[in-house]
């Protein structure tokens, strides 16, 4: 693997206070709705830096994905043996995929990806053999409160999303991995995007500025 690629745009968002989600105002009421909470962290950020041209396919990324819709769905079923279907559609890993797709009109592939704690790193490879501007997103909601004792810090809502682009202002080289590379972490990506490392390297791939 030896490349040149452009990475321009990206925005980082992490729950707080004053923001417990992003700004879904754009999606249509009745669409937005029936939104999971992890749907509108990835949909509100992917609208945010996605091309008005819907000429670029997309990789949604999750670790745990749509958790807490989920847990909800096991304790219908246990409580009343059945369970919703709209909530099942919607507990889906793909579900925030296909949404922003229909969405935004994008009829290019989209992927999603959930690889344990490589997640990360797994949509960028992906991202990287695609041949058109790819945008990447990678979120994670808070962690339902049945696993605080599971995690030694609470798992707070964060949402990452960047465009791969075939041209564009900065320039990045993509070479080889490295096998003594750590696990990529959404804070060694964010010093990346941001400007304040100038390489990142993962056992797949290697990312610096060109």
């Amino acid at each position: 693997m030896n490349t040149k690629r452009y990475l321009d745009e990206f925005i980082i968002w992490h729950e707080s206070d004053a923001e417990k989600l992003p700004d879904v105002s754009f999606v249509p009421a009745m669409m937005r709705r029936r939104m999971t909470n992890l749907e509108k962290i990835a949909i509100g950020l992917a609208g945010k830096i996605a091309p008005e041209t819907p000429g670029y396919t997309t990789v949604f990324a999750s670790q745990f994905g749509e958790w807490e819709q989920t847990i909800q769905l096991v304790t219908q079923f246990h409580d009343d043996n059945e369970m919703s279907p709209a909530g099942f559609s919607n507990s889906v890993h793909n579900a925030a995929a296909g949404l922003f797709s229909l969405l935004t009109k994008n009829v290019n592939s989209y992927t999603s990806i959930a690889a344990g704690d490589n997640t990360l790193e797994m949509a960028v490879l992906k991202a990287l053999t695609e041949k058109t501007d790819v945008m990447v997103v990678f979120v994670g909601e808070h962690n339902p409160k049945i696993y605080d004792t599971v995690f030694n810090n609470p798992v707070g809502a964060f949402g990452l999303a960047f465009m791969i682009k075939n041209n564009g202002n900065r320039g990045i080289k993509i070479t080889t991995g490295s096998d003594d590379a750590p696990v990529l972490t959404l804070e060694s990506m964010v010093n990346f995007l941001t400007g304040h490392t100038d390489s990142l390297v993962t056992k797949t791939w290697t990312m610096q500025n060109d």
